[in-house]
């Protein structure tokens, strides 16, 4: 990787570090509801409710009990549970098991769940595979084809992977009220339908208030945003209409295929006995 390059990633993980502890000192004022968080199910993506579910009434000796607070899940309304059996994983799990349940995350913990997205193993994996591709392929950013040009996709796949999470999980998906995170179906259903559901989550995600399906506008903003931001370090030859919506389209394609990944990926542990099957 060139100096310049090497300089420009360092520039983008430091600009991300800043901007989360920022935030995280920053006093976030609670929206309605937050003092009631939802927890949501990781259920089939065809069944969740259509509208947000009212939490039963409370008397005023109950309102005055400082304890215990049941938390609500997401439901289809013919039920209307007001507790969860099933495991709640932490408020910072970018990808929520099958079988679990997660708490509802806002502005500043979106942001949050986003950077520490960025520094994941996963994340790094994911910047070099890229790299690689492109290396092989000798696609853009048109580089060259020698040492020197992968080390030079790999500082801008750094660069691009950061954009995408920030915009994504940072801007959009706060501005547009939607849940980042991706909810394993998991066995109990087939593998056509947790191949569809998988590869349809950059077009389709949750609102993060009451779990009700919406448009993916916080990925599909985010990776445009990111795409149109290409222009500023891929090669000349690169900085047109034509190859900024194949990074886009890419990324998206990208994005399909490492939902996919998540979806089976304990399954493919299982299979290869590097997991005990649950």
């Amino acid at each position: 990787m060139s100096l310049h390059n090497f300089a420009l990633v360092g520039c983008w993980w430091a600009l991300v570090t800043v901007l989360v502890l920022g935030w995280s000192c920053y006093g976030q004022k609670p929206v309605a509801g937050d003092s009631e968080a939802a927890i949501y199910v990781s259920a089939r993506f065809d069944e969740l409710p259509d509208a947000p579910l009212p939490q039963p009434p409370q008397d005023s000796q109950d309102s005055q009990d400082s304890g215990q607070r049941k938390p609500l899940v997401a439901a289809s309304p013919k039920t209307v549970p007001t507790t969860t059996g099933k495991p709640v994983v932490g408020k910072y799990v970018k990808y929520i098991p099958a079988d679990s349940a997660a708490p509802q995350i806002h502005g500043r913990e979106k942001f949050i769940l986003g950077a520490r997205d960025l520094y994941s193993p996963g994340n790094f994996a994911a910047m070099f595979v890229s790299a690689g591709w492109e290396q092989l392929t000798n696609s853009e950013p048109n580089y060259g084809t020698d040492k020197g040009a992968f080390g030079e996709r790999l500082g801008a796949a750094a660069i691009r992977e950061t954009t995408q999470g920030i915009f994504t999980d940072g801007v959009f998906s706060v501005m547009l009220h939607e849940d980042p995170r991706y909810f394993v179906l998991g066995p109990r259903y087939g593998l056509v339908h947790r191949a569809l559901y998988a590869i349809t989550r950059p077009l389709v995600t949750r609102n993060s208030s009451d779990g009700h399906r919406t448009i993916n506008g916080g990925l599909l903003l985010g990776y445009a945003a990111s795409a149109a931001l290409t222009d500023a370090y891929y090669p000349q030859s690169n900085r047109n209409f034509h190859d900024t919506m194949s990074t886009y389209g890419g990324s998206i394609g990208g994005a399909a295929v490492g939902f996919a990944l998540d979806e089976f990926y304990d399954q493919a542990l299982e299979a290869v006995h590097l997991k005990k099957k649950s």
